[in-house]
């Protein structure tokens, strides 16, 4: 079960909480092993006039992952940092797969190359 924690300086409407619990919990098909996803709003950050900050971090064995983004409008904030740190999810999927296609391509061929010996 993943942990969430949603903290915003301003509140967030229900419907707004359950869009991003949602979009959250779809982010289990690219990893598994998470454990726990945080995702801060904060408002006028000095950049952007107006502008609110979202950032998302995921916690996952080995390094957390971790995107920010900032919009006038904090769904449209969120959903940039939500395709960012989904990127990341993909890619790292991606990287441990062809890790793992690579060692059973070489048992494979040490296999078929070697016979058994007959005594």
């Amino acid at each position: 079960m993943i942990s969430n924690t949603i903290e915003a300086p301003f509140t967030l409407s229900t419907s707004e909480r359950i869009y991003i619990e949602d979009m959250i919990a779809g982010l289990s098909q690219y990893e598994s092993r998470m454990t726990q996803v945080n995702v801060f709003f904060k408002e006028d950050d000095g950049n952007t006039p107006n502008g609110i900050l979202s950032e998302i971090r995921i916690r996952v064995p080995g390094n957390d992952l971790f995107a920010a983004s900032t919009h006038e409008d904090s769904t449209k904030a969120f959903s940039n940092a939500y395709d960012a740190v989904k990127r990341q999810l993909k890619k790292r999927r991606d990287k441990l797969n062809d890790h793992q296609s690579e060692i059973r391509d070489l048992n494979e061929i040490v296999n078929n190359t070697f016979e058994p010996v007959k005594r």
